[in-house]
């Protein structure tokens, strides 16, 4: 109860002032933060607006749940200038793509029509790859430790 009744404190006076506070529970981070700051072993690693953190840093990644045999569409969705990179999951009958796109835009207008083009393959989920803060202080904290 009373996390919640500070969380909601720390929202209503957002607009009014800045709050500087430390943590480790990230969901609240991520709720009523505008900007962040990672610390790893009292070392500053990185410091950004909350939406830079969380687009991540792989850019813009389209989600692509298929069944069926992919293979045509997935060569025909790879061979697109705006696709940087697909990273293909296959598991109990449907694949999964992670597809990193260099043009937002183009994606947004093309990706799914490209995919849904072939009448062998279902597309039983599609939708633009959202970061939770953790996964994201995870991949900063590990890279740090190894760079």
């Amino acid at each position: 109860m009373g996390r919640r009744d500070v969380l909601k404190v720390m929202q209503r006076i957002q607009k009014h002032a800045n709050n500087f506070y430390s943590t480790h529970i990230l969901d609240d981070v991520q709720r009523v933060s505008d900007n962040v700051a990672i610390l790893n072993h009292g070392k500053l690693v990185a410091i950004a607006a909350i939406e830079e953190l969380l687009a991540g840093s792989r850019g813009t990644i389209y989600s692509v749940v298929i069944e069926g045999d992919a293979g045509a569409a997935q060569e025909r969705v790879r061979s697109q200038a705006w696709v940087a990179d697909i990273e293909v999951m296959t598991e109990d009958g449907e694949t999964t793509w992670q597809v990193a796109v260099t043009d937002e835009a183009a994606a947004k207008d093309q990706l799914l029509r490209l995919v849904m083009s072939d009448e062998h393959i279902t597309v039983t989920h599609f939708g633009q790859k959202t970061y939770e803060l953790e996964e994201i202080f995870m991949n900063i904290v590990e890279g740090d430790a190894h760079g």
